[in-house]
């Protein structure tokens, strides 16, 4: 007869393994699985996992799951562990790496895919992970390597061009520059491949000193991209005037009667540094600075804000309070460890000024501005990931311009000295002095000399200056309207009281 084992003999030997019962619960979960019945399969894995903890296999299920059910956060620490027990895994390498992207989790989802591609070299979407990550990263030589990589591909070729074109403009041949002329013109090649190699072209040839040719190539893929959103069914000029009157709205809700009577419900944290103004005013230039910083996390592009004013902002003072705790919960969930100081680079909080100014009182306000032509031409420049359907024509960029610059004029008289300009083409004049006076007069910092070597520490950028803010800073972008003038006309009209007097 077999004598049964003490619990502190199992104890010593470890848990108790059984393969053959983890197989069985193996078999249902993937049962469950084919059949949609997540929730079922989930439940056999598990109990698989408790059985035969050494088996990969269960862990592996679960983190397929959590990914097909857009649960990336769950599914991380079962891939770690799956490549922990079989590193020799493509799948699960890819996975993780694609778990770790999702959750911004840059340097592990790099790592993750470099080892599946050592895996697999043919691997195509991994490697296009791992060239859009790495670029997030200021890894620019090796995300372009990855990208003429894949441009031998036909089927990724004017994707991975144009992502070359912007990564390294100065470095695309000849061969590559007529490869997306070529690309851009052919019928086989779909509609936003064509529409983004019309915009990297543009780019390509501005750098070779081609204007004429280069803004003839952002005119094409506006007109290109502006008539797609049309054919979608996006009215454009209604947005433009929606945006003119929601911004009339803010105005005339954020009295300075209703600014007063609200006043003091807010937290006395002075811990956010909101960064406001329209795209492509030098904001990341101003993040990249400030989260130099040792106490300064720099967040990005949060949204946190405008999705929690989505119905409408506070009806009184403790519900004021209520939302401002809810704003720096969602920051501790984009990365702010809930010590020292962060910014959020949100631009659209434009719109929100009065709302900032009554839920954080102490809190910073920066306004990005540079000069309108610039601004708006550089938005011109520029294939927006999505949204921004209204800055794909001179006017409409324009008459965005003019929108924003109002609501900025009425924060500017209903509360007084809150919101601090950081003039652009000043600080590109003169780095060193308006550093210091952005850190430590606006942002009441403590003086880092990192902050002046910002472009060394630059972290993870997803915006599209992620290859300038990796340099010091540079003069070439100022007055480079100045090269397109004669083409401007329809901005300079649009802009009004904005537009440069062209005698000067």
């Amino acid at each position: 007869m077999k004598a049964t084992r003490s619990k502190t003999e199992r104890r010593r030997s470890g848990p108790v393994r059984d393969p053959a019962g983890a197989s069985r619960f193996l078999d249902a979960g993937a049962g469950h699985a084919a059949a949609g019945r997540f929730a079922d399969a989930a439940r056999a894995y598990a109990e698989a996992e408790r059985a035969d903890p050494g088996d990969f296999r269960a862990p592996f299920s679960l983190a397929t799951i959590d990914l097909r059910l857009g649960r990336p956060a769950d599914a991380l620490p079962r891939l770690r562990r799956v490549v922990a027990l079989r590193p020799e895994l493509y799948e699960a390498q890819h996975n993780l790496g694609g778990a770790a992207q999702s959750l911004a989790l840059w340097d592990e989802a790099a790592s993750a895919y470099t080892r599946a591609l050592a895996l697999r070299a043919d691997a195509i979407e991994t490697r296009r992970n791992l060239a859009v990550v790495l670029a997030i990263l200021g890894r620019i030589d090796e995300a372009a390597a990855h990208h003429r990589t894949l441009a031998a591909d036909p089927a990724l070729a004017g994707w991975a061009l144009s992502r070359l074109a912007l990564l390294q403009p100065s470095g695309v041949t000849d061969a590559e520059l007529e490869q997306i002329r070529r690309t851009a013109d052919s019928a086989e090649t779909d509609a936003d491949t064509r529409i983004g190699l019309r915009f990297a072209r543009g780019e390509v040839l501005e750098r070779r000193g081609d204007a004429a040719g280069a803004f003839a190539a952002f005119a094409d893929g506006n007109r290109v991209k502006r008539a797609s959103l049309v054919g979608a069914g996006i009215d454009v000029p209604g947005l433009v005037a929606e945006h003119a009157r929601a911004a009339e709205m803010v105005a005339a809700y954020y009295s300075p009667e209703r600014l007063q009577r609200r006043n003091g419900g807010g937290l006395s944290t002075s811990a956010p540094i909101f960064i406001v103004g329209m795209p492509r005013s030098g904001s990341t230039l101003i993040e990249q600075i400030l989260s130099a910083h040792s106490q300064v996390s720099g967040l990005g592009e949060t949204a946190a804000l405008p999705r929690l004013l989505e119905r409408g902002f506070a009806a009184d003072k403790s519900e004021t309070r209520a939302l401002a705790r809810r704003y720096l919960d969602a920051t501790r969930a984009r990365g702010w460890r809930g010590a020292g100081r962060f910014a959020d680079k949100t631009l659209e909080n434009y719109l929100h000024v009065g709302a900032i100014a009554l839920m954080f009182p102490k809190a910073v306000i920066l306004h990005s501005v540079r000069d309108p032509v610039d601004t708006c031409l550089s938005c011109y420049r520029q294939l927006f990931a999505s949204g921004a359907e209204t800055l794909y024509g001179l006017a409409d960029i324009g008459a965005e311009y003019v929108t924003y610059r109002r609501l900025m004029a009425h924060w500017a008289e209903v509360l007084p000295g809150r919101v601090i300009d950081i003039d652009h083409e000043a600080l590109v004049a003169d780095p060193e002095r308006r550093i210091r006076q952005l850190v430590t007069e606006a942002c009441g910092l403590p003086w880092d000399d990192a902050c002046l070597r910002f472009y060394e520490a630059a972290g993870p950028v997803r915006t599209a200056s992620s290859v300038q803010v990796r340099q010091p800073i540079f003069t070439t972008s100022v007055a480079r309207w100045r090269r397109y003038e004669a083409e401007l006309g329809p901005l300079i009209a649009a802009l009004g009281p904005y537009a440069p007097r062209l005698d000067a």
